[in-house]
């Protein structure tokens, strides 16, 4: 390897390229159908995986909850959806609701449940619905968007979406620390995250933390407005 190749390969910058997400997760999720260990921890068995999403569905709806109101008469996009397992939470809320996922296996998976949604195959990034939503949710989503130019182009694919004064509800962890971490992991500090909404006129109205019960590992909440379209 040259100087320059191997200077490249210490700063990370061959390493968002390498990892080729599609690819990684049709196989994952054909390897698992049928086992929540295809979108939670790999590590834990189904029903460790079942109590942590349960977990998270009681404060991702809550904090939805408290942001907009009630579902009913509004709509919501299920952004990374996986197979499903939050999907139903929204159409609890009365939210007409619309999952969508850049894996075939994923989202074939997710309607065979039959929960009364609409499921798109689509990649983020390149993401363009001919509706906006009320509700945006970014479940343990942008943390798998390794690339670095595609993760601020997806928060903006995404911000597309929203309708004016609209909620985009995410959920990932931001360490201090980004080394270290496997292939299709790339969490970021908050500070990126921020910098994000200010470019995308994205206002951040609530924050908060909670650990889960069987991961090392303290979850950020965090809920983001949309301008309203007001002087």
């Amino acid at each position: 390897m040259t100087v320059a190749g191997t200077l490249r390969r210490l700063l990370h910058l061959d390493d968002e390229k390498e990892f080729q997400a599609r690819p990684y997760w049709e196989d994952r999720h054909d390897a698992h159908v049928g086992s929540l260990k295809s979108v939670g921890h790999r590590q834990l068995s189904d029903e460790e995986n079942a109590d942590q999403y349960a977990l998270k569905r009681e404060r991702i709806t809550e904090m939805i909850s408290r942001s907009v109101g009630g579902g009913y008469g509004k709509s919501l996009l299920d952004a990374g959806c996986g197979i499903g397992l939050l999907t139903s939470a929204y159409v609890d809320l009365g939210f007409d609701v619309t999952g969508v996922d850049f894996s075939e296996t994923a989202v074939k998976e997710a309607r065979a449940t039959e929960v009364e949604a609409y499921f798109v195959v689509s990649p983020l990034v390149s993401l363009n619905l001919d509706s906006r939503f009320d509700v945006i949710t970014a479940i343990d989503v942008l943390l798998h968007v390794v690339d670095r130019r595609e993760w601020h182009a997806t928060i903006a694919a995404l911000s597309r979406h929203l309708k004016p004064g609209g909620l985009m509800i995410i959920l990932d962890f931001f360490p201090d620390d980004g080394e270290g971490w496997p292939d299709h992991v790339r969490p970021r500090p908050l500070s990126n995250y921020k910098a994000s909404f200010d470019r995308l006129n994205l206002r951040m109205i609530e924050h908060e933390q909670f650990d889960l019960p069987y991961e090392d590992v303290t979850k950020d909440l965090i809920a983001v407005r949309a301008h309203d379209g007001s002087l």
